[in-house]
């Protein structure tokens, strides 16, 4: 999956990888308050999804101009700094989204499962060899288009991919699990002790 100056690269052997826009196609101005079509950024990647917490939105006419940056479903929006590995898989739910600045799009080609190709992403392996090809600082690596076309991918046979994805996601959704119990924990822990100082 090579990247071109234009970042973008596509074709039917490769599959598609795309920078997300620029900073000067979404303004800080252009981000609206109530709703609209979310623009995925960095922060918003978790290793079970999308979280939507924090995330920014702008107007459906704003989007529609942004057509090519569309999230569909089965892509991978990966973080091209900070974290590197970070990423999460597009599900119909996020159909239509934006890929934001800092992020890139990544269409796997037919003989990838997607689950499996986000989880190898966040493996040691890959975190360590995107690491190692990223410019900037210790605080704030980077990766070009470039150097993420020349990730060297291991590649099962498909039946294994899905085995390997299939587990993969159990555990995701495992550790979501865990993530809001122990969220709703804190928040008990903190309401009762809010009673108690309060009485």
């Amino acid at each position: 999956m090579d990247g071109t100056a234009e970042g973008v690269s596509e074709n039917s052997t490769s599959g598609l990888l795309l920078a997300g826009p620029s900073g000067s196609l979404i303004r800080a101005e252009d981000y609206v308050v109530g709703g609209g079509v979310p623009v995925v950024m960095p922060k918003d990647l978790t290793s079970s999804g999308f979280s939507v917490a924090n995330i920014r939105y702008i107007t459906q006419q704003q989007a529609e101009g942004l057509e090519r940056f569309r999230l569909n479903s089965g892509d991978i929006v990966l973080a091209r700094r900070g974290e590197l590995g970070r990423c999460a898989v597009v599900r119909e739910e996020q159909q239509g989204w934006v890929c934001g600045t800092g992020c890139f799009v990544l269409r796997p080609p037919a003989e990838f499962n997607t689950d499996y190709f986000a989880a190898y992403l966040r493996s040691p392996e890959a975190r360590k060899w995107l690491e190692a090809h990223s410019t900037g600082s210790m605080t704030m690596k980077t990766i070009s288009l470039n150097v993420l076309g020349e990730l060297p991918v291991v590649l099962p046979d498909f039946g294994t991919q899905q085995a390997i994805a299939g587990a993969m996601t159990r555990l995701d959704e495992h550790e979501r699990l865990l993530r809001e119990q122990l969220a709703l924990t804190q928040r008990i822990r903190r309401d009762a002790l809010n009673g108690i100082l309060s009485g």
